[in-house]
């Protein structure tokens, strides 16, 4: 994602954000009604998945460019800006609950900052996609979309024009990237089981994209359900 259409993306997103919290001042007060973290395989469909959820649901989808911009340097004043929209009493809130994960060193590094990013969005209806967020919001709905490895070869063949040796080399270098993320993210907040901490699995290999939607959306629905008994 270039620059320009990365900072027109977070900045919709980042304005999304803030009308929902203005239209509702007690927002923050109460749980938002939908929020769901999306965990997904490289070229399992993920993504996709996640779009067609936000539409469906009428929530923003916070995938990781646009939260890594949010953390980044030129992207700060972003998450700043989301932070003030929350009364006085949520910031403090939000503080105290970064500050339990990291107590008051680093307190400028990716791992403190992300977080905070996650836990300001999650002051209102969203959909996480990636970035470790189904590790620090207990209250979401969590889902993990994963493929066979020839399946996910295939699509990024597909999508990406490469070629079968290519696309194999890329899944395994994303594999072993956001493994290392996780292990590393995990850590810095102490939670020991980060793989398979979820609600619902779905394999993309025979289910397609508005399929796997409608199995979330209705287990999304059981999941609310069960919440409020």
């Amino acid at each position: 994602m270039d620059t320009g259409h990365a900072r027109k993306t977070i900045e919709a997103a980042v304005g999304r954000y803030e009308m929902a919290v203005k239209l509702q001042p007690k927002y923050a007060a109460k749980q938002p009604s939908k929020l769901i973290t999306i965990s997904r395989q490289y070229g399992s469909g993920g993504r996709e998945i996640a779009e067609k959820l936000g539409e469906q649901l009428g929530c923003t989808v916070w995938g990781r460019e646009i939260l890594d911009m949010l953390v980044s340097q030129s992207g700060g004043d972003y998450q700043t800006r989301m932070f003030k929209s929350l009364d006085e009493q949520t910031q403090g809130v939000i503080d105290e609950l970064v500050s339990d994960f990291f107590g008051q060193v680093a307190r400028h590094t990716y791992h403190y900052l992300l977080p905070k990013a996650i836990f300001t969005i999650a002051q209102s209806d969203a959909i996480f996609l990636g970035r470790g967020a189904n590790l620090i919001l207990p209250q979401a709905f969590h889902v993990r979309i994963t493929a066979s490895i020839e399946h996910r070869t295939n699509r990024i063949m597909a999508r990406e024009k490469l070629s079968l040796e290519a696309a194999e080399e890329k899944i395994r270098e994303s594999d072993h990237q956001r493994e290392v993320f996780l292990k590393e993210f995990a850590h810095s907040i102490n939670v020991k089981k980060y793989r398979n901490e979820f609600d619902l699995i779905i394999n993309t290999d025979r289910i397609t994209s508005d399929g796997a939607a409608a199995i979330i959306l209705h287990g999304f629905e059981l999941f609310r359900k069960s919440s409020r008994q």
